[in-house]
């Protein structure tokens, strides 16, 4: 399960990059941006999921979105997409990527509600769970994956600021 977690994270590399560039410009507007930055991610995970059964993290790490045969696949992977970006952006995220871990199936609360089950890219069978020792691994991650999206946006976004920081304060005499 710790490669769900991992390529969540690597999913979310487009966003920082996006906040990074919209820090360089200035955009001031913070209601407009943060609802484009929502519509940015929710297209990117359902345009990904869509056309190439998973996104670049899922793909890197070879998992894909596996659903049941449906004239409405595109509303399934929207709803999919629609209850992950909700559970990210509220304290619903631990308890999302805790329920997959710990399932014998490992399905999250957006498989549920999309009938979806993320599955192996070769064999298309469910990725084993791991041992107690990798779900805690993965669990801890989970937990600490807010944190580790925010500091990467900091790092992306201020990483430069900080390097001369960091340099001026070990060239000081």
């Amino acid at each position: 399960m710790w490669r769900r977690a991992l390529a969540f994270l690597i999913d979310l590399i487009p966003f920082a990059v996006l906040a990074e560039i919209e820090n360089i410009t200035g955009i001031a507007e913070y209601d407009i941006v943060g609802m484009f930055n929502f519509l940015f991610l929710f297209g990117y995970f359902t345009a990904m999921n869509y056309y190439y059964g998973g996104t670049l993290g899922k793909r890197m790490v070879g998992l894909r979105v596996a659903l049941p045969a449906s004239p409405n696949v595109i509303g399934q992977l929207i709803g999919r997409t629609f209850i992950k970006m909700i559970c990210f952006f509220s304290p619903l995220s631990i308890v999302y990527g805790l329920i997959a871990i710990w399932r014998s199936d490992g399905r999250s609360l957006a498989d549920f509600a999309s009938g979806s089950t993320v599955v192996e890219s070769a064999s298309l069978a469910p990725p084993e769970q791991g041992s107690v020792f990798g779900r805690i691994c993965a669990s801890i991650l989970i937990v600490f994956s807010p944190i580790i999206f925010m500091a990467l946006i900091i790092f992306i976004c201020f990483g430069g600021l900080l390097m001369n920081l960091l340099r001026d304060v070990l060239t000081a005499p």
